[in-house]
């Protein structure tokens, strides 16, 4: 079975299924994918290296080989492929989405799909849409109007790393330049989704920062800011953060676009601090608590949300809605601090107690997740080769 990833984002569920492919002698597999540098450099392909093939579309003239390749099946996570690459489309995202996506994007991804396999608003036996559970399957279903016969309850494929990860703190201390070891670490992940305020419901950002980093300092605890591309982020919002992390003896700032392996940020944390990002998701599964920063203030009418345009961060303003997130705010595997003082005390109690909130994070997960047992890629391949073959 040829397999073609096309990934916008090379990581998360996309690097678990990507490795299980690699590994699978009746399976030859391609990937295409944006800043290879920063993503063969990181620590899960120092233990696990892919044998396949790893083209760059920023570098490699890559058309030519992905066309001669002849995939059985590609698959893509949020933009989709140029052109015609297989006979058969997996739609495989990379992470639990907690934003629904505008109407105008479900009308330009069906309007993309018709162009290369046909349309998917009615059954389509070269179609499949990747799901994690029932919420997400009739989500699919009713909001993106894909036919539940095109839908596959699977499962998180990053649960098996998160379970069984491949390496521990030890092997990642030269990575970050901490020892983690002995030290407690905090792991900060500030998404680009809400805008240069960090802490806009519980107060300044200076002042909660001073806080945060004050506990750190007080319980000789490590720092390790998640961020994702930096482009993403507004040149005042990262020297804010940059400043403030200059208040830890122990810190360290992370890019996804310099250092794309954020499995290494899940394994090195003891607690993580979120502003919703869908990432925290996956911290659920290592069984450490997760604190949850509320990232819109409820009483607002419009809020302001970044958006890309002609590689430029620009403001984009909506309706404050529930109608905005797949779950209310209150849903969550983890803690939701409604004042400075509460963040401060979740954080120094989740330090004390690696145990605190799980059950949270337990009922998450298996309200939103099928199959949480370490074999969902073996799963999911086994029903790829039976949708080839058929």
């Amino acid at each position: 079975m040829k397999v073609c990833i096309w990934s916008s984002s090379f990581q998360a569920d996309t690097i678990a299924l990507a490795l299980a492919l690699d590994r699978d002698p009746s399976v030859e597999l391609l990937v295409v994918t944006k800043n290879k540098p920063a993503i063969v450099s990181e620590p899960i392909f120092r233990v696990r290296p892919l044998e396949c093939t790893i083209l760059d579309r920023d570098l490699d003239n890559y058309e030519p080989v992905v066309k001669k390749f002849q995939a059985d099946i590609v698959f893509a996570d949020n933009h989709l492929p140029e052109f015609p690459i297989s006979n058969k489309f997996l739609y495989h995202w990379h992470g639990l989405p907690l934003k629904i996506r505008p109407a105008k994007d479900l009308r330009a991804f069906h309007r993309h799909v018709s162009r290369l396999i046909g349309s998917v608003k009615k059954y389509n036996p070269r179609f499949l849409a990747q799901c994690y559970g029932d919420i997400d399957f009739n989500h699919r279903v009713n909001t993106w109007k894909i036919p539940a016969r095109n839908c596959r309850k699977w499962g998180s494929a990053y649960s098996d790393l998160l379970i069984a990860p491949p390496y521990g703190k030890e092997d990642l201390e030269d990575y970050y330049k901490l020892d983690l070891k002995s030290r407690k670490t905090i792991l900060l992940s500030v998404t680009w989704h809400f805008g240069d305020r960090i802490f806009p419901v519980l107060g300044a950002d200076d002042e909660i920062f001073f806080c945060i980093f004050d506990t750190a300092n007080q319980l000789d605890a490590n720092i390790i800011f998640s961020l994702h591309d930096r482009y993403r982020y507004s040149p005042e919002l990262i020297e804010k953060i940059e400043r403030h992390a200059k208040q830890c003896r122990n810190a360290a700032i992370k890019f996804k676009s310099e250092h794309a392996d954020n499995l290494a940020d899940l394994v090195a944390s003891d607690v993580m601090i979120c502003s919703f990002s869908s990432f925290i998701i996956f911290h659920y599964f290592t069984g450490k608590p997760s604190i949850h920063i509320l990232p819109v203030d409820s009483k607002k009418t419009f809020i302001s949300m970044p958006t890309i345009k002609r590689k430029r961060l620009k403001p984009l303003w909506r309706l404050n809605s529930d109608n905005l997130w797949m779950y209310p705010f209150s849903d969550n595997g983890g803690l939701v601090p409604k004042s400075r003082e509460t963040l401060i005390n979740d954080l120094n109690t989740a330090l004390l107690d690696s145990s605190y909130g799980k059950n949270n994070a337990d009922r998450f997960i298996q309200n939103r997740f099928y199959g949480v047992d370490g074999n969902t890629c073996q799963r999911i391949i086994s029903d790829l080769k039976e949708w080839v073959y058929l």
